[in-house]
């Protein structure tokens, strides 16, 4: 199945919905409802036949059992294993003895890991096997549970054929010629026979229409005992380290901000502008110099690095681009953020700061009062200029910087938990589990490097600031025709 592009999505009041979510009524299904989670443990019984016969001959078999079941109580109404544990008990013990009768000894034995006999001692009676110890009635469940717990697979449409056949045949849905016709040709055919291509959907969507009120006690019952007899399996995505030597790299870079330095304290001492640029540029050299340092290329925190840079870049340009139509712009860009700065300190005179706290009161309010009285700041809690980040890369045609990589190094900024996801979880292959992920306190996860985006920003921050500054041209190819 393909994914829907972004451009199929329908944009309404600041959220992409996707094109089923837009149709009237159409929802997806609750957990109980769905095939992995709410059906599959129904016909859990199904499956391990299949397991044990394969395809052909647990087909043939599984006729049988139900022809049997249906004789045996003309009132059943679904396969589901927990309608068929309320059934009497002498027809319970019937229907086992025919389902012993067509497999061989121990098929359903695994299950006696879950239907034990203090509850259910006709099922414990018929099914337990003194042959097969715990850890392979175990390893039996999870081998079947990995084949059939994705909804589209051969192995779980086998199953789901079995229940729509059932319901075709005694009664309760009716198909179409047409449709009765995929239906008879499902069995003949191999999976690998092309015809199958279009049969299977057709199985899967009509054995969805089936969902019935679920029995969530024998859900939550299953899914409780499966998940606490086995063990995790954990797995963790690991990208290899940044090996890349970049000294070079720093040093031309810094001897750029030697000179931009030099430049300013020379030439432009009280230019507001280019205090603004190399302030701003100087704040993204800094972070880019830590994550060097500090070796955060594959860390969490570099990802925190590349949005700063990404940031930094889209104000530089967005400034440069307003400042012949906003009067003062460099000036009320510092004033923005020292009302920012201001606001901070306003709340903590109102409140009891901690002792060791790493904001330090004293040190703000020198700053916030450093060029201005305070009592003359406003403080601004909108975007400056209100205008977003996004709305800003726009303007300075840089639409695709923004969607390609700031929205996500934000959900790292933001605790998202996408961000969280990829970078704090490790995923459990355990099937018992829901395949469920496991908080990765050992740091084994390794997240891909930064450096090649950090060296695209800080390039383009130095292209900017020699399109106003003319670095000098043997520093600045050194800086621009860097390879990672």
């Amino acid at each position: 199945m393909k994914s829907t592009k972004l451009s199929q999505h329908i944009f309404k009041k600041g959220k992409f919905i996707t094109p089923l979510n837009d149709i009237p009524q159409m929802r997806s299904l609750q957990d109980n409802e769905s095939w992995t989670y709410g059906r599959l443990p129904e016909y859990i019984w199904i499956a391990l036949i299949f397991e044990k016969f394969g395809r052909k001959e647990g087909l043939e078999k599984l006729y049988h059992i139900i022809k049997k079941l249906c004789m045996l109580s003309s009132d059943i109404i679904d396969l589901k294993l927990s309608s068929i544990l309320k059934m009497d008990d002498d027809v319970q013990s019937k229907f086992y003895q025919e389902i012993s009768a067509q497999t061989s000894y121990g098929t359903l034995a695994p299950l006696t890991l879950i239907f034990t006999v203090s509850e259910y001692p006709i099922f414990t009676r018929n099914f337990y096997s003194n042959k097969l110890s715990i850890e392979q009635r175990k390893d039996i469940l999870l081998s079947t549970m990995k084949k059939v717990m994705g909804h589209q697979t051969d192995e779980s449409t086998d199953i789901r054929f079995i229940v729509l056949w059932f319901n075709v045949t005694y009664g309760k849905l009716c198909l179409l010629d047409d449709d009765a016709s995929l239906l008879s040709r499902y069995p003949q055919l191999d999976h690998e026979n092309e015809a199958m291509c279009m049969i299977r959907p057709f199985i899967r969507s009509c054995e969805s229409i089936l969902v019935e009120n679920s029995n969530d006690v024998y859900l939550n019952n299953f899914w409780r005992c499966i998940s606490k007899m086995t063990d995790c399996n954990l797995i963790a995505v690991k990208y290899p380290d940044e090996e890349s030597n970049i000294t070079l790299y720093a040093e031309y870079l810094h001897e750029i901000f030697v000179y931009l330095n030099n430049l300013y304290k020379t030439s432009y001492p009280i230019d507001e502008k280019m205090s603004v640029i190399l302030g701003i540029s100087t704040y993204s050299y800094k972070r880019f110099t830590e994550v060097c340092e500090h070796n955060l290329y594959n860390a969490i925190s570099g990802r925190g690095c590349v949005r700063i840079l990404i940031e930094n870049y889209i104000m530089l340009k967005y400034l440069l681009k307003n400042e012949a139509t906003h009067e003062n712009i460099w000036r009320d860009y510092k004033i923005y953020g020292t009302g920012l700065y201001k606001l901070v300190l306003s709340r903590h005179r109102e409140a009891e700061l901690r002792e060791k706290s790493h904001i330090d009161t004293t040190y703000l309010e020198a700053l916030v009062n450093e060029f201005w009285i305070e009592d003359f700041i406003d403080m601004d809690t909108k975007y400056f200029d209100k205008h977003n980040i996004r709305l800003k890369a726009e303007q300075v045609g840089e639409k695709d910087l923004y969607g390609l990589y700031y929205d996500y190094d934000s959900s790292f900024e933001h605790g998202m938990w996408g961000a969280i996801r990829e970078s704090s979880l490790l995923k459990c292959e355990n099937p018992a589990h829901q395949y469920h992920c496991v908080p990765d306190i050992n740091n084994d996860v390794q997240l891909k490097s930064v450096l090649p985006d950090c060296v695209m920003m800080i390039n383009k921050t130095i292209e900017l600031l020699d399109s106003l500054y003319d670095v000098p041209e043997k520093l600045f190819k050194e800086v621009a025709n860097f390879e990672i």
